[in-house]
């Protein structure tokens, strides 16, 4: 067994040479592909990713979480789902929900479906001059994703959910129980819930791996520039969470987890309960099979919702949440599925 002392001989090297790496480090922040601006209503915008040589008709949006921020899905070349479609011969759409001000409060979940993802579908629709999309749903975003398709048949031709949680039942879902032991109402009592405290809330669902064990392995991050650059463009999407408005929070905490409305039909949107068994649309669904934050249990119950479904494949992907679509391994296999599902 190694000794303390050459253990901690080892630390002080690593650590020695961390701050070599990082004094020599420009001021470091993520790196996306610039993109078009389509659309900005309220604090919501659309963006356009133009593919040089498109090789489909159909646009593809992708709609991500309310919760962090949308570029995690092209933090930087080499890490980027986005790049990756569009390589694959794909443009991509995507709305971003932005930074909502106190003000936002009462914006809810029937807005952010029924008028913001609606009018953005709208607009890409008239972009792309095309009757339907396909609609990638990230997380949240995948739920979001199902409730459209829901209220909007038409408007979609194929569905995509990436790490989307459905079944808030299932056993390991430490996020669920978390937010059905929350006093919501107390939560939002004074408003919005601010980005801060959603971090905290997520690092406490794996608190070692998050926190100390994270600290301590910090040194080992930083053995080049490049390695340096992607932690700290992580470390920055990491801490860079937009607001929840309190009323699409408690909602969503209430309808979607507490009462595990996409399972149970009781998930109201627009006045209208969200039927899975009525979707008919191609569904791929694809989950991480270490996710922490949304068991793949969850996701996988996405199958026995679908009764009217006219193809459902599941893609299990060897990753976490993040991973699914940030590691190169579970990206590369993401896109070429997807390009297979959208051409068939």
């Amino acid at each position: 067994m190694e000794s303390f002392s050459k253990q901690l001989n080892r630390h002080q090297k690593r650590l020695a040479a961390a701050i070599e790496t990082l004094s020599g480090l420009e001021r470091v922040c993520p790196d996306p592909l610039d993109s078009e601006t389509l659309l900005q209503l309220d604090s919501v915008s659309l963006h356009y990713y133009a593919c040089e040589k498109p090789r489909y008709k159909t646009p593809l949006l992708i709609c991500y979480a309310l919760i962090n921020r949308p570029y995690i899905l092209d933090l930087e070349p080499g890490r980027s789902l986005i790049r990756d479609l569009l390589e694959a011969g794909q443009s991509v759409y995507l709305i971003d929900w932005g930074y909502p001000k106190e003000n936002d409060r009462h914006i809810g979940l029937d807005d952010y479906i029924g008028d913001y993802l609606h009018t953005a579908v709208e607009q890409v629709k008239l972009h792309s001059q095309q009757s339907q999309v396909d609609l990638l749903g990230v997380c949240q975003g995948g739920v979001f994703s199902l409730c459209y398709a829901s209220l909007f048949p038409r408007n979609v031709q194929k569905l995509i959910t990436l790490v989307t949680p459905i079944d808030t039942s299932v056993e390991n879902f430490t996020l669920a129980r978390m937010v059905s032991g929350v006093d919501i109402d107390a939560l939002v009592a004074c408003g919005n819930i601010s980005g801060a405290v959603l971090n905290q809330f997520y690092a406490s669902l794996k608190p070692l791996e998050l926190g100390l064990h994270k600290q301590l392995r910090m040194t080992e991050q930083f053995g080049s520039k490049s390695a340096a650059r992607t932690f700290l463009r992580m470390e920055y999407w990491l801490n860079d969470s937009p607001d929840l408005t309190a009323r699409s929070a408690a909602e969503f905490a209430i309808r979607f987890f507490r009462d595990n409305g996409l399972v149970n039909g009781t998930l109201n949107v627009c006045g209208q309960l969200i039927d899975l068994g009525q979707l008919t649309q191609p569904v791929l669904n694809a989950f991480g099979i270490k996710d922490h934050l949304v068991p793949p249990a969850s996701s996988a119950a996405l199958a026995t919702c679908l009764k009217r479904c006219s193809q459902y494949t599941a893609l299990e992907l060897n990753a976490g949440h993040i991973g699914a679509f940030a590691s190169s391994t579970a990206r590369r296999k993401l896109v070429k599925a997807v390009s297979t599902f959208r051409r068939g």
